[in-house]
């Protein structure tokens, strides 16, 4: 859409590829959307935004601040100590760049950011959102959708607890590169495994304790184990003769493991969860049991309940007994079809461009 004016975004969080990803399919359609655009992205000096907002094409800004919830009584004071400065940074942003809109994604850093922009919006006109991807909301998020404009949530669950007349059901927004496959081959059964962009030792080691029951399938893997697991993970598919399998710390080409997969073993993060509906694969889900309020698990039954997944939790069954689960949905793959089927409404291909529009909008 061509306009003379400058419009400008600024995308406020990040700490976890979910919340980061996010935010970048949202820049990615605010550029789309305006021919002359403007689009910066601030977060944390810790967060994967620092790495992976940059790799994306977009400027970053980052902020010292830590957590305030669920976390030791030091954490909480240093977080306290900080946040004063974070303020006064997130002010000389918000005076020198003077957005037409603020997004928080998730994660601390949004939160003095979308604070900021909402109590100087009458006199920049800036159009305060936050996005929330999980079906229970974060504890950043409960406390700024008392301020901003719009609540966008991806899952009716969320929303409830959100005053009704700011919110809107949008969907998670994903990377436009993902698209929608076609059903999986069951000859190669493929196993894709990951734990998100930094592994998932939980994960890796359920998978290990199966190894010694499957090794004599016919079943290839593709396993990212993360930068601190990579050996371990390595090690026991080599002792168990597994020679069908690709190792990796970190894999950029989700959308070609995707499309190779019969199934998937991964967490239940709020993107994780839109990308598999996104391309239509058949998962297992074993939730992060440490996630705040345990929204991994609640978004993951949520999927299970429509027969779109199975979910085990993180310690929960035998070595032998995930075996047994693989080895029966390898078999059964009429099951896996059925999973792809129902998994696939979970996915609104239009999310992005129903935030950008929204967002936008005077």
């Amino acid at each position: 859409m061509a306009n003379n004016k400058t419009k400008k975004l600024i995308v406020a969080g990040g700490g976890t590829g979910g919340h980061v990803l996010a935010g970048i399919a949202i820049a990615d359609e605010w550029s789309r959307e305006f021919s002359n655009s403007e689009i910066l992205f601030v977060g944390s000096e810790q967060g994967l935004e620092s790495r992976l907002v940059p790799k994306y094409g977009y400027r970053l800004k980052t902020l010292k601040i830590g957590a305030l919830n669920r976390v030791s009584l030091k954490t909480r004071l240093m977080t306290a100590f900080k946040l004063p400065f974070s303020f006064i940074k997130t002010f000389w942003i918000l005076m020198c760049y003077r957005p037409d809109a603020v997004i928080g994604v998730g994660g601390y850093s949004s939160g003095p950011v979308v604070m900021m922009a909402r109590l100087f919006s009458p006199f920049f006109g800036t159009r305060t959102a936050i996005l929330e991807q999980n079906s229970i909301a974060g504890f950043t998020n409960r406390m700024l959708a008392r301020w901003v404009h719009r609540v966008y949530c991806a899952f009716e669950a969320s929303a409830a607890i959100f005053t009704a007349e700011k919110v809107l059901i949008t969907g998670n927004p994903i990377r436009s590169s993902l698209k929608k496959l076609p059903s999986s081959k069951n000859d190669p059964f493929v196993i894709f495994i990951f734990g998100g962009s930094q592994g998932a030792q939980g994960i890796n080691t359920m998978v290990i304790d199966a190894l010694p029951f499957l090794k004599n399938e016919k079943i290839e893997f593709i396993h990212q184990s993360g930068v601190n697991d990579f050996e371990r993970v390595k090690s026991a598919y080599l002792r168990e003769g597994i020679s069908n399998v690709r190792v990796e710390k970190f894999i950029d080409d989700m959308g070609a493991c995707y499309e190779k997969s019969s199934l998937v073993i991964c967490r239940a993060g709020a993107s994780t969860l839109s990308e598999l509906a996104s391309v239509g694969r058949a998962a297992i889900f074993i939730p992060l049991p440490t996630a705040a309020d345990n929204h991994q698990e609640k978004n993951a039954r949520i999927f299970e309940m429509s027969g779109a997944a199975m979910v085990i939790t993180q310690g929960g069954v035998t070595g032998a007994q995930f075996a047994e689960k693989i080895i029966s949905l390898k078999n059964d793959h009429a099951k896996i079809h059925s999973f792809e089927e129902k998994v696939r409404p979970f996915y609104r291909s239009d999310t992005a461009e129903l935030i950008v529009k929204d967002l936008s909008r005077a």
